[in-house]
């Protein structure tokens, strides 16, 4: 069942913060929309750039792109800024952020795809134009690779490859070499492994179990890169969220909340975050679980907020 936000409050702390832009996932109103993380306000003047998945009779359709659930911020070789969309409807895809133009819609989407099954994170394998969905119900990760090893960037040869299992998977993310995955009580590695058709997923090592809050379920979220630190992932999960680190393989406790729906750290050691729980968004530098000040429209529905920056491996 797909767990909704209405209001988001944003904590802030505007004289240490560093001026970055943060991209804002709001099912409500269908968009995706970049806003200066230091505006006075969050208006429709504000907006840096924005995504709308308005899908016309999307009944008859359906509903592939209803309830956007996610988006990440790429650069890529052939295209530039690249927008990562992935929605519970059933779709996910890639959305060119065209220079000059604030904003974008469907016709936007440069290649597309339908994993179905509550879609939740979408990522691209840099060079090997490869893509990676995850989808939660009941889960499972779906490979979608080139045909052609020597064109990996003709986007009309990317075709479904395999499908590989993991029960509630959530949060898919590239990282340090490796691909990364969230699912029911379980953090994920894999290698991606060949070129063209031939890419595979092979798990590197064995599951990694979530730590638990009190004997609580831990099915994982949301997994994102910190740009504070490279060798940190931020792992949310259905009572807590934690850093791992990929070297040393350990998990450290940043807050015990329920329904962390996303959590980001931008280099200047802020934190932002979505938390279903309580309708929040929260912002704030370096202790996540306080919040100073309060940001939001009183009809959204908002379900993650990321970074919006493309320096990103």
């Amino acid at each position: 069942m797909l767990f909704k936000q209405t209001l988001l409050s944003l904590s802030l702390a505007l004289s240490t913060a560093t001026a970055y832009h943060l991209a804002v996932v709001d099912q409500n109103t269908k968009t995706i929309r970049v806003f200066p993380r230091d505006s006075a306000k969050w208006n429709k003047d504000a907006i840096y750039w924005s995504f709308t998945a308005d899908e016309d009779l999307a009944w008859l359709k359906g509903n592939h792109w209803a309830d956007l659930d996610d988006v990440k911020i790429r650069k890529t070789a052939d295209r530039g800024l690249v927008a990562l969309v992935a929605a519970s409807g059933g779709k996910v895809g890639m959305v060119d952020i065209i220079a000059g133009h604030e904003s974008a819609d469907l016709d936007d989407v440069v290649w597309q795809a339908t994993p179905g099954d509550n879609p939740h994170s979408l990522e691209r394998i840099p060079f090997l134009g490869a893509f990676v969905a995850s989808s939660s119900t009941p889960g499972k990760l779906t490979l979608y690779v080139p045909t052609d090893a020597s064109d990996v960037n003709d986007l009309s040869k990317i075709k479904k490859s395999h499908e590989y299992e993991i029960p509630k998977a959530h949060g898919v993310l590239w990282h340090s070499g490796k691909l990364w995955a969230t699912g029911e009580d379980y953090l994920y590695k894999f290698d991606v492994v060949g070129k063209g058709k031939s890419i595979k997923l092979v798990m590197d090592g064995e599951k990694i179990p979530l730590p638990k809050v009190s004997g609580r379920a831990s099915n994982g979220h949301d997994l994102s890169a910190s740009y504070k630190d490279s060798d940190v992932l931020l792992v949310t999960h259905t009572a807590a969220a934690y850093t791992y680190n990929v070297k040393t393989g350990k998990f450290k406790t940043l807050m015990k909340v329920d329904k962390l729906k996303s959590l980001v750290q931008h280099s200047s050691g802020e934190y932002a975050w979505v938390r279903g729980e309580k309708h929040e968004m929260g912002h704030n530098e370096k202790d996540p679980e306080t919040v100073i000040d309060k940001r939001g429209w009183g009809d959204a529905e908002f379900y993650k907020a990321k970074i919006f920056d493309p320096d990103y491996e």
